[in-house]
């Protein structure tokens, strides 16, 4: 299932998911109101989109930890899990970044000329030579997404959003005595 107007905010790296309470955060300049109607509609989308991609891929909290604090993957499982992410919003599609989706959906909670959609305008592009010669799916979207956060570290999400995040992922789910029509969806 797509979900294609959920993933601004996880495509941004700077804004995952999770309801949150009354605060405003602003990161260099740029503010963002995850009280807002709009944001927390994309925030809520993206929660369900990674419960997804914590089944599908038998993610560990270690592993959406990382992804959510913007750190490099720990595992194999790790590195599939931003595959799965990145894939859901179709930023990845058949191993191929697809830029202008991502600065769309950025610009859409952003704005166009925020700084956020302009330095992620010249950032994706260079990334795009980090995954140069990558044919592994989850490979090509961790090191791509590494890339992203290692150049955009600004513009990072706050740790307690984070872990709330972390909070709502179905691990429960991926434990041994999974039905088998559960167990099918892995990756």
């Amino acid at each position: 299932m797509k979900l294609k107007g959920a993933q601004v905010l996880q495509i941004l790296l700077c804004f995952q998911p999770f309801t949150v309470s009354t605060r405003t955060y602003g990161t260099s300049g740029t503010l963002v109101d995850f009280t807002d109607p709009k944001v927390q509609g994309h925030l809520d989308a993206l929660v369900r989109m990674a419960q997804s991609c914590v089944i599908k891929v038998r993610a560990t909290p270690k592993d959406v930890r990382a992804y959510f604090t913007n750190s490099s993957p720990v595992s194999r499982s790790g590195q599939c899990f931003a595959a799965c992410m990145l894939e859901q919003s179709d930023v990845i599609n058949h191993g191929k970044v697809n830029r202008e989706l991502l600065i769309h959906l950025a610009s859409l909670v952003n704005g166009k000329s925020s700084r956020v959609v302009r330095k992620l305008t010249s950032i994706s592009r260079l990334c795009l030579d980090s995954i140069e010669g990558l044919s592994d799916r989850c490979q090509l979207a961790s090191t791509y997404n590494d890339c992203l956060n290692e150049n955009m570290i600004e513009f990072a999400f706050p740790l307690d959003l984070a872990e709330e995040a972390v909070r709502k992922m179905p691990f429960h789910l991926i434990q041994a005595n999974l039905p088998q029509e559960i167990r099918s969806l892995q990756y």
